[in-house]
């Protein structure tokens, strides 16, 4: 995308929309299960499917993780906005946003 952009008012825009907070170190053992988890994922043959509880519990159970319910919270955030996403890659384009 950066590489397309015309302009270079258009660069940085893109580059500001593309900028986020880095993730705490303390967060990353969860990023790191979601990605894993995420990698593994179904797909309905129209866009992924949500992570489900058996691959949660599969993956903990393989890897050891002995996750918290609340860290099982977040990661079913993380998927719910990868959904959504996905759904939706271009938001500003959305009429309805």
């Amino acid at each position: 995308m950066l590489a397309r952009a015309r302009t270079a008012e258009r660069r940085r825009q893109i580059e500001d929309d593309l900028a986020v907070p880095e993730l705490p170190p303390e967060g990353l053992y969860l990023w790191s299960a979601f990605r894993r988890l995420s990698g593994r994922r179904g797909s309905s043959g129209f866009g992924p499917l949500a992570i489900s509880w058996p691959e949660i519990d599969a993956f903990q159970r393989l890897t050891r993780a002995g996750l918290a319910p609340w860290e099982i919270e977040i990661l079913e955030m993380l998927d719910h906005l990868f959904l959504k996403t996905m759904a939706n890659p271009n938001p500003e384009s959305d009429p309805s946003a």
